[in-house]
C-alpha cells in the first residue's frame, strides 16, 4: 500500500497515469463480478435526480447536454484534488480526487454490474457485460470514465490543505504550478468525455442500442 501510495502521488505523470490505470481496471471490473452476483438486478436504476432532464431531440444538442452533465464529475474530481495527505514518512501528498474519481468507477460498476441503465434493455451474461464495455464504438462509459482517470492524474499536485499527521498546511491558489504535461493531460481528459458524450448521445438516437 506504501509502494502504491508512493506511484499515485509521484511528481512523474507517466507512474501516476500507469498505476491509477491499473487499479481502475482491477476496481472497475471487481466491482463489477461482486455486484452482478451479490446485488439485486437493477440497484440503482432511476436512483440519480439529476438524471431526470428532457434529452434534446438533435444528436448534437444532446451529445452537449451530456458532456456538460459529465463535466460534473469532473468539478467533483478537481474540488476533492484541492485537499491531500500524507504520512510523516511520505514524500508525496497523496490527492483526496482519488477518493472522489474511485468512488465514480465504484458507482459505475455497480450500475453495470445490476445492470441498472435508465434505458430499457435486456441484461446479458456477465461477461459479455465487461467485454461490451471495451467496444468504445458504441459504449460510452470507458471514454468517460479514462477521460476522468486522467483528468484526476492532472490534479494530483494542485492540493492547496495538505496534511501530515496532525499537521495541516494550507497554501494559497496562487502556489498552484501545473506542468506542460499536466495541462495537456487535462486537456485530453476533457476530449476523451467528448468522446463519450458523443458515443453515447449516438447510441441513444440509435433504435436497441444502450449507451
Amino acid at each position: 500500500m506504501k509502494y502504491l501510495r508512493a506511484r499515485l502521488s509521484s511528481d512523474s505523470l507517466r507512474d501516476r497515469v500507469l498505476w491509477t490505470s491499473i487499479l481502475f481496471l482491477a476496481t472497475f471490473i471487481g466491482v463489477v463480478v461482486i455486484s452482478y452476483y451479490l446485488l439485486p438486478e437493477g440497484l440503482l436504476k432511476n436512483k440519480n435526480p439529476l438524471q431526470n432532464w428532457a434529452e434534446a431531440d438533435s444528436t448534437l444538442l444532446l451529445g452537449l447536454q451530456i458532456f456538460a452533465y459529465n463535466l460534473l464529475s469532473v468539478l467533483v474530481i478537481s474540488l476533492a484534488s484541492l485537499f491531500g495527505s500524507k504520512k510523516e514518512d511520505e514524500a508525496g501528498y497523496l490527492s483526496t480526487g482519488y477518493a472522489a474519481f474511485f468512488t465514480l468507477v465504484i458507482i459505475n460498476s455497480v450500475v453495470l454490474g445490476t445492470w441498472s441503465f435508465s434505458v430499457e434493455s435486456e441484461a446479458v451474461p456477465l461477461a459479455e457485460r465487461i467485454i461490451s464495455t471495451f467496444d468504445l464504438t458504441r459504449r460510452a462509459a470507458l471514454w468517460e470514465m479514462l477521460g476522468q482517470l486522467v483528468i484526476t492524474c492532472a490534479h494530483a499536485r494542485i492540493a492547496v490543505v495538505r496534511s501530515c499527521g496532525k499537521k495541516t498546511e494550507k497554501r494559497s491558489m496562487r502556489d498552484i504550478r501545473w506542468s506542460r504535461g499536466e495541462k495537456a493531460a487535462l486537456l485530453l481528459g476533457l476530449v476523451l468525455m467528448l468522446i463519450g458524450a458523443a458515443v453515447e448521445s449516438l447510441a441513444i438516437h440509435a433504435p436497441g442500442r444502450m449507451s
